[in-house]
């Protein structure tokens, strides 16, 4: 990739520069950016550079743009971005978050300057063709984002102008403009497409399963019964079963789930067989405790390694003796689903070792690991995790298909919790092929 042009101080003078050359004609031009070092002209740095790039780093597409700073009076960009964020925060739930997060950042960065009045969808357009190239010189480096992706991001910096708007910060012409810019769609542009969420396959589950700890193991049980979202279940606790003697299945009811906003209900059934999986974890158990617990599984741990122990226990430490009081990491009462997703990955890498070259070596730090390896053997560790690891998200997908399959698109709706077939259908439920090859098969 063509190497981006740097930010820099004239000699002599307090003002910043870049230096563009023009792709066809070679012809180099200097801008000028403002006092050096000022968050101003960083940000209109940010800004040229971009135009320059959606314009194929042609300088004679600049001409007549925006690359100088304004002086209008009214709140900026920046200020709206820091009211909108310490709202969000105790609105929006952490995964949301996180993807405002890079939002708002991208945001700040190019427009932080700007009277918010000023932020119309040509700025927006611009923005969202930094989201399709990416930024590798970026710290963290940003990768292209998807197609998908990049709409809802657009779709979340609209809301920020709604929100201002509605507090009177900014007028609500700017989110009535902004609403103009067409989304991105499939095959109409040159966003890369993300890849599709698919069920994990059979042989990888079959051989992860026997590395994963009691607590994990019964989670990734009962995601393939109840078809349950990973958070839903990760709160479950005793109290919060209900027993029904006469159909016989437990009702799980989460007080906070996806679309708890929305005002829907959720429900998740616990059959004969997923009653078996949780009754263990119920026992000698406050009502209040949650059920799959970071406790439990450290004590797993350690029951494993002292049944493995070689030296005698009148000689060395005892269990329990040389533990920290107040070390600086100890397991939660409860797990969440981040840590939940690197336990199975932990798993993934235990049952599917990399080849010798990417491998950990024996007595090797994790650190010293990552030191040797070189950019393309990283990149090749990354692929190989790719296709070895899976998330728990995926068994939602696993469960969706097979209630499909056996039982049709309306049984899997409700046990998904689906307002309508249509999200089953389209995002959850693979189709069965098998079915379509047998017609094939005979029609010819």
């Amino acid at each position: 990739m063509p190497k981006t042009p740097s930010y820099r101080q004239r000699k002599g003078h307090d003002q910043a520069l870049v230096t563009l050359t023009d792709a066809v004609t070679k012809r180099r031009s200097d801008f000028w950016l403002g006092p050096h070092g000022s968050p101003a002209s960083r940000e209109l740095y940010h800004r040229v550079i971009a135009q320059w790039e959606a314009a194929g780093r042609k300088l004679s597409a600049l001409a007549g743009t925006d690359v100088s700073p304004r002086t209008e009076a009214g709140p900026k960009v920046k200020e709206i971005v820091h009211q909108y964020w310490a709202w969000a925060k105790g609105y929006y739930r952490p995964k949301h978050m996180q993807a405002l997060h890079g939002a708002l950042r991208l945001l700040r960065k190019y427009y932080g300057e700007l009277p918010a009045s000023d932020f119309g969808p040509k700025k927006l357009r611009l923005l969202r063709d930094e989201m399709i190239r990416g930024d590798e010189a970026d710290r963290p480096p940003r990768k292209p984002w998807s197609r998908k992706y990049i709409n809802s991001q657009i779709q979340r910096i609209r809301h920020v102008f709604k929100w201002a708007a509605g507090h009177e910060l900014a007028p609500a012409s700017v989110h009535q403009a902004l609403s103009t810019l067409e989304p991105l769609k499939r095959g109409r542009c040159n966003a890369r497409e993300g890849g599709k969420v698919l069920p994990v396959p059979d042989a990888l589950l079959n051989s992860v399963r026997p590395h994963l700890c009691r607590p994990i193991r019964a989670l990734v049980e009962l995601q393939l019964l109840t078809a349950a979202r990973p958070g839903e279940l990760l709160g479950l606790r005793p109290l919060d079963i209900e027993v029904d003697e006469r159909t016989q299945v437990w009702t799980f009811r989460p007080d906070q789930h996806k679309n708890t906003f929305r005002e829907h209900d959720r429900v998740i059934y616990f059959g004969p067989r997923a009653q078996e999986i949780v009754r263990p974890f119920m026992l000698d158990r406050p009502t209040t405790a949650f059920c799959f617990s970071p406790l439990d599984a450290d004590q797993e741990r350690r029951d494993k390694l002292h049944a493995v122990r070689s030296t005698p226990l009148s000689c060395g430490n005892r269990p329990g003796t040389n533990r920290r009081d107040t070390p600086r990491r100890k397991p939660g009462d409860r797990y969440l689903t981040p840590a939940y997703h690197r336990a199975i990955e932990y798993a993934c890498d235990r049952a599917f070792l990399p080849p010798t070259p990417l491998a950990r070596e024996r007595g090797e730090t994790r650190a010293t690991w990552r030191k040797r390896l070189t950019p393309k053997q990283r990149e090749e560790l990354r692929a190989w995790q790719r296709d070895h690891r899976f998330h728990p998200h995926q068994l939602r997908h696993n469960a969706a298909t097979y209630l499909r399959r056996e039982y049709g698109l309306e049984a899997a709706q409700l046990t998904l919790g689906h307002a309508s077939a249509q999200i089953t259908d389209a995002v959850y439920a693979e189709r069965d092929h098998a079915k379509v090859i047998e017609i094939m098969r005979k029609i010819g």
